[in-house]
């Protein structure tokens, strides 16, 4: 078991890139509207740059279905493994794409391209890793799974420590390296991740049950439609909450609140390392107490603390914004730990990966546009709108795990009437 773990937890370690890539877009979104898409309203540059992200976003059901399905057919840890080395490679190449000046309208279809295929190869690594997660480890498939989110933490950490370290070196806002050098640095990332993954033998050969069975993967999909919208549901929130307090808060409080960039960083890479730390504690509490107890405690105390909590970001006190986001994260990766191990074993054992690759995929890709939508809420509605947009993501989870208590139970009656 301790083999096992140790390589689960190389093959986790791509995680590390792929999140480290989607922070980094996000939190020098400002830098980059300057260099691909440059406009005399700042407003509208930005909306692009959102956009280029939700577009990537976007294509992930289309990697879901088609890594999944792979998954299904062949050795999951391989394709999980090719996933990460296009996501490491692509996320490199954003770092040395020729600007607007340079190229023109070439400029920002480079960089579009680029986006939609990390989120094709995203789209079945993640889950990949989440439906590996409850197959190895059903006993313990809630802590299993936190470990993934902690990793992957570790990449939202690591974008903040560079952006805070990056932004106190290069005092020039005006200067291109101040986001091109965080992304080449994920080089470094990749090639850490080939090394720790050296010895490893992920070959590809085809599994026979599924190749042998005649039940079609788009007619157990269009079966387990139920099991989709659920998890879609669930993903939603989690992966929009993920997107809002970890990357879009930091522009918000430089943009909106005129918070210093290396206070906003600073905040932000100490509230990430106390989420690395809670991810697998609140994965063990929920294998222990039920997944789907600690589900309906968090979230409803975070629904009933949303309101106040963004207030007190707005106060500009730094030690009350730090309190705030500290509590936005407990109960945020409370709700990971219990929800995580749904995201597979809610559909059936024989396109799992499939089933969890796919739902996932579209959750995240409707995620995709929480930093759009969290500017928008914030343009129209300056003091509320962040708390109305998180209030309707944890409606939304709810209304998922609803959906998925009503299948088991429906589950449970016709195993009783056998």
């Amino acid at each position: 078991m301790k083999n096992s773990l140790v390589d689960f937890a190389r093959l986790s370690f791509g995680n590390i890139i792929e999140w480290y890539d989607f922070s980094l877009y996000v939190y020098f979104a400002d830098y980059i509207a300057y260099s691909f898409f440059p406009d005399s309203n700042h407003y509208v540059s930005m909306l692009l740059v959102f956009a280029t992200f939700f577009l990537g976003s976007l294509v992930r059901p289309i990697g879901g279905l088609l890594v999944g399905w792979l998954g299904d057919r062949f050795d999951l840890k391989f394709i999980v493994n090719l996933c990460i080395i296009v996501m490491g490679l692509s996320t490199v190449l954003v770092a040395f794409l020729p600007d607007y000046s340079m190229v023109g309208i070439f400029a920002p279809i480079l960089l579009v391209t680029l986006r939609i295929i990390q989120g094709i190869s995203v789209g079945g690594q993640f889950p990949g890793l989440i439906t590996l997660s409850v197959q190895d480890y059903n006993r313990n498939k809630g802590f299993a799974v936190s470990i993934v989110f902690s990793v992957s933490s570790l990449g939202f950490l690591l974008a903040s420590l560079v952006g805070f370290s990056i932004t106190e070196i290069i005092t020039d806002h005006n200067s291109q390296l101040i986001w091109r050098i965080p992304f080449a640095f994920s080089a470094v990332l990749f090639l850490i991740y080939l090394f720790l993954n050296r010895g490893q033998k992920y070959t590809n050969s085809e599994k026979t049950s599924n190749k042998q069975s005649g039940d079609n993967v788009f007619k157990s999909l269009c079966r387990q439609w139920r099991s989709i919208v659920a998890v879609v549901c669930l993903c939603t929130m989690n992966a929009s909450l993920y997107f809002i307090v970890f990357t879009y808060i930091v522009d918000y409080q430089v943009d909106v609140l005129g918070i210093a960039d290396k206070t906003a960083f600073l905040i932000n890479s100490v509230i990430l390392f106390f989420a690395c730390i809670m991810y697998p504690l609140f994965g063990y509490l929920a294998d222990k107490l039920g997944l789907i107890k600690v589900f309906y405690f968090s979230a409803i105390c975070l629904l009933l603390l949303s309101f106040p909590l963004i207030f007190l970001i707005q106060t500009k006190d730094i030690l009350l914004m730090f309190a705030s986001l500290f509590i936005l994260t407990l109960f945020m990766t409370s709700i990971q730990g219990a929800i995580s191990p749904l995201f597979a074993e809610t559909f059936d054992e024989q396109w799992q990966t499939t089933g969890c690759a796919f739902s996932y995929s579209v959750g995240n890709g409707i995620s995709g546009a929480a930093p759009l939508a969290a500017m928008f809420m914030v343009h129209i509605i300056p003091h509320f709108g962040l708390g109305i947009l998180i209030s309707a993501l944890i409606i939304l989870g709810i209304i998922g795990m609803l959906l998925i208590q009503f299948m088991k139970k429906q589950k449970k009656n016709c195993s009783n009437k056998v």
